[in-house]
């Protein structure tokens, strides 16, 4: 059952650490093949309890450790099939390229990431205030998303979008929080277009695409070369049924709308792990270099550990996927950690009195999950979750601080007290924490 509705923020990316003390040689000790043996052993697990759908690549010193298609359908006719050469929508990874765009841009002097909005739109509100380095570092002030949730945006032009943003009021001074924002990086890849002169896709097939060779990389809209291929389908839960749903949603915004391989990623990755990128384009409480990308029915994840100790990079066009749990595992096995192969989850129902229910009645704001606000409320007994207002479902007690809405879901709430003795949420979302503060 596909309980949220997210697309993942660029925070998980930085949420696991790779450890910097740990930079063995790649050696006879440490081989290709034991590496490969265990990622596939891994995959492997996940794909027979079909938890994942995708491809993998996995690099060490210049070598190509783990290359593999994983498919739950073995049936070469099913909507669900990849190959090793398939084509995903990246979403958010393009972030990731507008980052590196501004690198180059600077170099070339056409742009300062100290530049106002201001300087590219005259006209744009509070432009004055937010640098292009803002946008970059999430510290706008803009929202994630329009309030308006109901838009039809797939068809907007880029100075349509730009004008719905610019009716947006700002949540905080610029620079003063950070806050995952769609919007502030919808505004950058307009700018960046104008001090191109060309659609900021294809910006960046002239400036990477093409040089580079990814000959499989491209954009659904303003992309000259035509190069969709083996582009996949993408699909999601529904009670339990693995389901097709079109690639391109009402709601997608169609300036940055990539798709890439696994491959084609992996060598954007090992352009921007060196210098000039490395130091502007790493976050400072942050190991790896990469993003991820999500959006209904697929999820895309491109990284480097800073140590030099691998690079990775998996799609999947099936987004209910362990995530945090692939990156955690991936870097246990690549530092020769114990790891634990993935198992079924059955939860258990217990019985809680409705006064301890009652406890954690009340909304709480979730910033790293798009600062949405999750409510609780008390119905029949026990708590009812509303997201975005709207009521999700039920939530049945596992133990007296925590809850679940799916028996057979890694996701889950608890209710930690605090010591001002409230309680705080934690939202434990494909084996990530995320912090939820009591309105």
């Amino acid at each position: 059952m596909k309980i949220f509705k997210v697309t993942l923020p660029f925070l998980l990316i930085f949420i696991f650490a790779c450890k910097l003390e740990q930079n063995q040689p790649f050696t006879e000790l440490n081989n290709a093949t034991k590496f490969s043996d265990h990622l596939d052993e891994y995959f492997s697990e996940l794909t027979k309890l079909e938890k994942f759908n995708g491809v993998v690549l996995v690099t060490k010193a210049g070598n190509t450790i783990h290359f593999e298609e994983y498919n739950i359908q073995n049936n070469p006719t099913s909507s669900l099939k990849v190959n090793i050469d398939s084509q995903f929508d990246i979403h958010s990874i393009s972030k990731l390229m507008a980052k590196a765009a501004i690198v180059d841009l600077e170099i070339d002097g056409i742009l300062s990431s100290h530049d106002k909005i201001s300087k590219f739109l005259t006209d744009f509100p509070n432009g004055e205030k937010i640098s292009l380095q803002h946008l970059m570092d999430n510290q706008s002030g803009f929202p994630r998303r329009f309030s308006n949730r109901d838009l039809n945006l797939v068809d907007l032009k880029p100075e349509e979008l730009v004008a719905l943003i610019s009716k947006e009021e700002l949540m905080f001074e610029p620079g003063s929080e950070t806050l995952y924002s769609n919007l502030g990086y919808q505004l950058l890849y307009y700018i960046l277009s104008k001090a191109t002169g060309k659609p900021f896709v294809q910006y960046l097939s002239d400036r990477y695409f093409i040089p580079l060779g990814m000959k499989s990389t491209g954009a659904h809209f303003y992309f000259e070369n035509k190069n969709i291929e083996r582009l996949v389908k993408n699909h999601e839960d529904n009670d339990g049924t693995i389901e097709l749903i079109p690639n391109i949603q009402p709601g997608d915004m169609n300036q940055a709308k990539l798709y890439s391989t696994v491959e084609d990623l992996m060598v954007f990755i090992n352009l921007i792990k060196d210098e000039p990128y490395l130091s502007k384009i790493k976050n400072e409480e942050s190991s790896r270099i990469g993003w991820s990308g999500g959006g209904d029915g697929v999820l895309s994840h491109v990284e480097y550990c800073l140590n030099g100790a691998y690079e990775l990079a998996f799609f999947s066009n099936y987004d209910e996927i362990p995530f945090g749990d692939i990156i955690m595992t991936v870097e246990k096995i690549m530092n020769n950690e114990p790891y634990e192969l993935p198992k079924k989850i059955q939860r258990n129902e217990i019985v809680l009195s409705e006064e301890v229910v009652k406890k954690y009645i009340g909304k709480y704001r979730v910033k790293e999950f798009n600062n949405n606000v999750f409510e609780f409320r008390l119905e029949d007994g026990l708590l009812a979750f509303y997201q975005d207002g709207k009521k999700n479902g039920m939530c049945y007690p596992e133990s007296e601080n925590t809850f679940f809405m799916d028996e057979e879901s890694e996701d889950y709430f608890e209710f930690r007290l605090t010591e001002l003795g409230g309680y705080k949420l934690i939202f434990h979302y494909k084996k990530i924490e995320m912090e939820g503060i009591k309105e």
